[in-house]
């Protein structure tokens, strides 16, 4: 491995060699080693066009050759969105790399990068200044590699506003030399402090960042910036931290409202360390005290190759996902690689994020569809969508999108709308709903049709007459029961799927036997002579007598219908309505004609009249 690295680096000379190189030594200093150096080379070598992709694949692991397809992801991503989109753009780097140190490795490369602008046009500095201030340096704050943050900062700052950045640096190098003899006292003095105490360490000063104090600008002036210059003191324990911090209090003057315990209660990325900020010989200045261990981690985060412990609540944010749950903080030799190991899960495990053409970020559940973010851009976009394209190519707009696509729909103004298929393959819910809204606003005709033809098969598969369900009366329960003004209405839901149309046919079939049996039972006569349910007597079959009848219950015949006899095999004639939907299903052969005898109480009451 070191020997394949080290070919590749001799391939790059003049600046090309130094960017190299620059790289390699920050990516060791991070703990990054063999794949990732070996990626980075190898990435570095596609982008100088000295290699190609299909060749890096033929030649490294299928885990290199991984790290070096997912930088090249990351540089198709669009970042031309505003300041708004900045922490979606750094959600999407996350989910697209799943492993922390392909972030990291991304990093180092950045950094070199700034390290060696000299062949960047003045344009591609400007646009690179805004692309770090917008995602490498929050990325790598978020990581705790606060001294590559920086450096990135300072970087950006000078190259987008040179003549703001000289002005504070002139006032900052004006102030720390009149108050550099007072500092140098001030190291003394915790330095003597420190040796009362036992306590063996580093004391130095520091002045603050020029961007830092930029920002600070914006709500305080010069004379408010208390840590304009600090003294820092890396000592051994915890312990030590809150000794020395105590012994400093009684010999100077501490300002209260401007002492910030990080120890007890770490910023939500890690960092911990006391900062007090102290009156002396007049002017104010910070101390920060920290350990060893505080210290390499302010500096280098995750990248550290050990980790302090830390007994704390747990965050339910990024930063905690990204590897502050302390997860291995028992062991007091935590190695980068294991490490790692420990940060390496799936942070959106169930969502995806993607891109517009214009680097707008969209979230969506995993496994979505081109449809899915059609809907999710715009309701209209959704419904005149006739096609899509992933990252340049076209696509069905069934297809599955990953983390770091690049969409863009298809539209066409004259399009007659979504399709019904798209229900059954798109995921969220927002789609799903749009889709349906459209068909029950815009295709009510339609909706209608089918409905009504959902609604009439439905009903011939039960074996009843159509006609006979949708009368009017049959219907008024059912509407009442759905809030539905008429059948139309009844039937454009049932074109949506809105209601299922099985149900509603066996609440029809339901109310039609209702209605028969009650019929059954009413006025035959003209007369308003009353009977009871018509007995199987009053039928009469040709050529046969004392058979056994039953009358039929899918059609309840009464008297007056037209009638006929079906051969049941076992129960006799069964008397149907000659209309009953159920006849035309029967065999033939086995139809038999009926009819009705007489109704004798006709004639009963005819002779009652003629006698009076």
């Amino acid at each position: 491995m070191v020997d394949k690295i080290s070919a590749i680096a001799k391939d790059f000379s003049g600046k090309g060699k130094k960017k190299i190189d620059d790289f390699l030594a920050i990516a060791e200093d991070m703990g990054l080693k063999d794949d990732f150096l070996l990626a980075g080379l190898m990435y570095f070598s596609l982008r100088e066009n000295k290699v190609s992709l299909d060749e890096i694949k033929a030649a490294c692991t299928p885990s290199t050759f991984k790290m070096v397809e997912t930088l090249t992801k990351l540089d198709n991503i669009n970042f031309e969105q505003q300041t708004s989109e900045a922490e979606n753009l750094r959600k999407m780097f996350f989910a697209i790399t799943k492993d922390i140190r392909t972030i990291m490795l991304k990093i180092a490369l950045v950094v070199a990068d700034v390290r060696n602008l000299d062949a960047f046009s003045e344009q591609e500095k400007l646009d690179f200044a805004r692309l770090i201030f917008s995602l490498y340096a929050p990325l790598a704050a978020r990581l705790g590699l606060s001294a590559y943050k920086t450096e990135l900062e300072e970087t950006a700052f000078k190259i987008e506003q040179p003549k703001l950045q000289a002005e504070i640096q002139a006032e900052v190098d004006k102030r720390y030399h009149h108050r550099e003899p007072i500092v140098e006292r001030l190291k003394t003095l915790v330095n003597n402090c420190m040796h009362e105490l036992g306590i063996k360490g580093k004391v130095y000063g520091r002045k603050k960042h020029i961007y830092s104090i930029y920002k600070k600008l914006q709500d305080h002036t010069f004379d408010n910036i208390y840590d304009l210059i600090a003294v820092r003191a890396i000592v051994t324990t915890v312990a030590e931290c809150y000794a020395l911090l105590g012994r400093l209090n009684s010999v100077v003057e501490p300002l209260a409202s401007r002492f910030k315990d990080y120890i007890a209660t770490p910023k939500p990325n890690g960092y911990q360390s006391l900062h007090s900020t102290v009156i002396f010989e007049g002017y104010p200045v910070e101390i920060q005290i920290r350990t060893e261990d505080m210290h390499r981690y302010a500096e280098y985060g995750v990248a550290a190759h050990w980790l302090y412990k830390e007994k704390g609540r747990k965050r339910d944010n990024l930063d905690a996902s990204l590897g502050y749950l302390r997860l291995m903080m028992d062991s007091e030799n935590v190695s980068i690689d294991e490490l790692a190991d420990s940060l390496n899960q799936d942070i959106y495990n169930n969502e995806i994020f993607v891109q517009t053409p214009k680097g707008k970020v969209i979230y969506l559940p995993a496994m979505a569809t081109p449809i899915d973010f059609a809907y999710a851009i715009h309701s209209e976009v959704g419904n005149r969508c006739v096609g899509a394209k992933v990252n340049g190519k076209i696509v069905p707009t069934t297809t599955p999108l990953n983390n770091g696509d690049v969409v863009e729909i298809v539209t066409n103004p004259k399009s007659k709308g979504p399709s019904r298929d798209w229900l059954k393959t798109c995921k969220t819910s927002g789609a799903k709903k749009e889709i349906n809204l459209f068909f029950k606003r815009n295709m009510k005709d339609e909706n209608i049709r089918l409905g009504k033809t959902m609604l009439e098969n439905a009903i011939k598969e039960k074996g009843y007459s159509v006609a006979k369900l949708t009368e009017k009366k049959n219907l008024e329960d059912v509407l009442k029961q759905y809030n539905l003004a008429d059948i139309n209405e009844l039937y454009a839901s049932l074109g949506t799927n809105a209601y299922p149309v099985k149900i509603v046919a066996t609440k029809l079939a339901t109310n039609y036997q209702k209605q028969v049996k009650t019929e059954t039972l009413s006025t035959i006569s003209e007369n308003n002579v009353r009977l009871t349910a018509p007995s199987e007597k009053l039928i009469a079959i040709k050529g046969l007598n004392n058979i056994l009848m039953r009358f039929a219950n899918c059609c309840h015949p009464m008297y007056g219908d037209k009638i006929v006899g079906f051969v049941s095999a076992g129960r006799g004639i069964i008397i149907h309505r000659a209309i009953c939907p159920n006849v035309s299903y029967f065999d033939s052969s086995r139809l038999i004609e009926a009819d009705w005898k007489p109704n004798d109480t006709e004639p009963k009451k005819r002779k009652k009249k003629e006698r009076n």
